[in-house]
């Protein structure tokens, strides 16, 4: 079998013309008479058109070329003549059959029957009539059917509302007759008042001058606009039915994402107004994380489409997972944001001890008396053994060329330096938080008492102390910010790892870690590392909301199940193209895309076509389902569905112009072929 670039390239040979056979149709055109008949021409050699023929007419170049033949003012002048005889012959026509109307009228009244009146409007009514009905039939024989085409077309345009109110008014009539005021007035009076608007559209119509009788005629051209009126709505219905009905079938192929798109917002039905807006405002907790449709969109539709997909879709599964390889990372890669390296985090220590150093070497150094109070305090035990850990502490940092050596009130001095007073307070807080620990309340809260007391001198007679303490809590927030961050990390870090290689962070872990963390910080962390901890921390929280709905039964019941829950809602019953039907769907569809001979391959293929299209949909629907601002078009249309203007009076103007006009045309058209 030849290949059809073979076929083409035949059938151009074929219309090309030897060589030489300009000079041969030039010499024929030149020559009176027939050719000699003892050499006739060859049959297969002769051009499409007789030399003759190519001689006179001025578009034989273009045809021959393989063009197309250009409009020439006489042919524009003929559809211009078809145009004005149809608006001509429509009025005119109308115009007789109300003078016939009135001359009949004339004529049936007594004493006005065979008057010379009566006889001059007949004789004028049937002149008019004849002289009509000879144009339209010299028109109907001798016009070009273009001319004929334009005659019948050009009164479509001419206003026909007034048509359309008469045989509305007929229909109101109808239904204000008592007892048809229900259902079946309804219809009855919408088919007789569409019957009577055919009826009147037919009025125009030409009269055949060798038929039956002028009334004969015109009954029967009334009885044709009627039926066509009545039919017309319900052929009109039907056809829109079919449209539709093929515009359906055909969109999964021709528009596989406007199909998929408006099958999850149908799935939503009323609430795919609500999951745009949830899509609209979700916050990205974290940069670079994106979350799904379902998990931007919360609800429990799109969470059951994704699980769906992802059972049922090999692809969308590998996307999902990636998905959540990569929003790992971003959150890996926030959190390592906050923990900074161990270079940052000594930097921060070498900073907090140049601003605070100074400044408690010349607290602790400062002395002062203490009175009678004082003293009396010092005698309490838990006074007594903060002391004792004082003078330790601070005996040893004085020793390592860290600090200053206490001094402490003697029976000959109540001289006391900053350094005692500080390790004193910071006894105190080690005891009450181990108080705190052990669960004894009251025991933390006497010595929280008492440290107060001891803070309260210090700030009142040393004051130096508290601004070194300042300095270095303030040295502290981006300390404990960077050992929180480090925690967090290395007890995440343990854990199982995942596809991509780097640790999971999940929520609860992360949760009980950022806990932990923030315990062991005494001076609190920065505030926007804090955010972004707690942003962590939701953005994990968002995304279980892909596991939110948990399968019935096994894990393999629902993915032998997946399938067929997409096919129900999403793609329609039964959909993928593994029928006959399917198939041949597919192949119109592709050949309407502009593939004809992949649209014919493709409809006498067994399975592959369902596969093909079952694989664009399942793209489509893996877009939508990863790309949370793709769908919102669908989901704002089935919220919100638009109706401009123009829609809105497109019914109207098909039942005051179209309807009448078009059955006006039929039967011009269909008598006028009939003279």
């Amino acid at each position: 079998m030849s290949s059809i670039s073979d076929v083409i390239a035949r059938d151009r040979a074929a219309a090309e013309q030897p060589p030489g056979i300009a000079s041969v149709i030039a010499r024929d055109a030149s020559t009176s008479g027939p050719p000699p008949a003892q050499s006739p021409a060859p049959q297969a050699s002769q051009p499409p058109m007789l030399a003759s023929q190519a001689a006179s007419d001025p578009q034989y170049g273009d045809l021959s070329a393989g063009g197309m033949p250009a409009f020439t003012s006489g042919q524009v002048g003929q559809i211009a003549g078809g145009a004005a005889h149809g608006i001509g012959s429509l009025v005119n026509n109308a115009a007789n059959l109300v003078e016939q109307g009135v001359s009949s009228g004339l004529n049936a009244i007594p004493g006005i029957r065979d008057t010379a009146l009566a006889r001059a409007v007949r004789s004028t009514a049937n002149a008019d009539t004849s002289s009509q009905a000879k144009t339209d039939q010299d028109f109907s024989k001798n016009a070009s059917p273009g001319a004929q085409a334009a005659s019948i077309v050009t009164p479509f345009f001419l206003p026909m509302g007034s048509v359309a109110d008469a045989g509305s008014a007929v229909g109101n009539a109808v239904r204000a007759i008592p007892g048809m005021g229900g259902t079946a007035g309804r219809l009855i009076g919408a088919g007789l008042g569409n019957a009577a608007t055919g009826a009147l559209a037919s009025a125009g119509s030409p009269i055949n001058p060798n038929g039956p009788d002028y009334w004969s005629q015109v009954g029967g051209n009334a009885a044709l606009g009627g039926l066509l009126g009545a039919a017309a709505p319900a052929v009109a219905s039907a056809g829109r039915a079919v449209g539709s009905g093929v515009t359906g079938l055909l969109s999964p192929v021709l528009n596989p994402g406007r199909y998929v798109g408006q099958g999850i917002a149908n799935a939503l039905g009323d609430q795919a107004g609500d999951v745009a807006a949830n899509i609209r405002s979700a916050p990205q907790f974290v940069p670079g994380s994106q979350p799904t449709t379902a998990q931007a969109g919360a609800n429990p539709t799109l969470v059951a489409t994704e699980k769906a997909a992802a059972n049922a879709n090999p692809d969308f599964k590998m996307a999902l997972a990636q998905r959540g390889i990569d929003n790992n990372d971003a959150r890996w890669g926030a959190l390592m944001g906050v923990a900074g390296t161990p270079a940052d985090l000594q930097a921060a220590q070498a900073a907090r001890d140049a601003a605070a150093s100074p400044l408690y070497q010349q607290a602790h150094a400062a002395t002062a008396n203490v009175g009678p109070a004082f003293m009396r305090y010092a005698q309490i035990p838990e006074m007594q053994q903060a002391m004792q850990a004082a003078h330790s502490a601070a005996a040893l940092d004085a020793a390592v060329g860290r600090g200053v050596p206490p001094v402490w009130p003697t029976p000959t001095s109540n001289t006391i330096n900053g350094s005692a007073l500080d390790y004193t307070s910071r006894a105190l807080g080690d005891m009450i938080n181990d108080a705190q620990r052990q669960g004894a309340n009251s025991r933390a809260a006497s010595l929280t008492a008492l440290k107060s007391s001891v803070d309260g001198w210090t700030q009142r007679y040393i004051p130096g102390v508290q601004a070194a303490k300042d300095a270095y809590a303030a040295g502290s927030v981006p300390i404990n910010t960077m050992e929180v961050g480090q925690q967090i990390a290395n007890g995440l870090g343990t854990r199982s790892m995942n596809a991509g290689g780097a640790p999971e962070i999940q929520m609860m872990p992360f949760r009980s870690g950022l806990t932990q963390a923030m315990r062991g910080a005494p001076y609190g962390i920065d505030a926007n590392a804090l955010n972004t901890l707690q942003g962590i921390g939701q953005d994990l929280q968002r995304s279980t909301v892909s596991n939110s709905l948990k399968s019935p039964g096994s894990d393999t019941a629902y993915n032998l199940a997946a399938n067929g829950w997409l096919a129900r809602n999403l793609y329609g019953p039964a959909f993928g193209g593994s029928t006959g039907l399917g198939r041949t769907i597919a192949g119109v569809g592709t050949a309407a895309a502009g593939h004809p001979w992949a649209g014919l391959a493709a409809a006498g293929g067994i399975g592959k076509v369902g596969q093909a299209v079952g694989n664009r949909l399942n793209a489509q629907l893996s877009n939508l389902l990863l790309n949370p601002n793709a769908l919102l078009p669908y989901l704002d249309a089935r919220a919100a569905p638009t109706v401009n203007a123009a829609q809105q009076a497109l019914p109207g103007l098909l039942q005051r112009q179209v309807l009448p006009a078009a059955i006006g045309g039929i039967t011009r058209g269909g008598l006028m072929n009939s003279n």
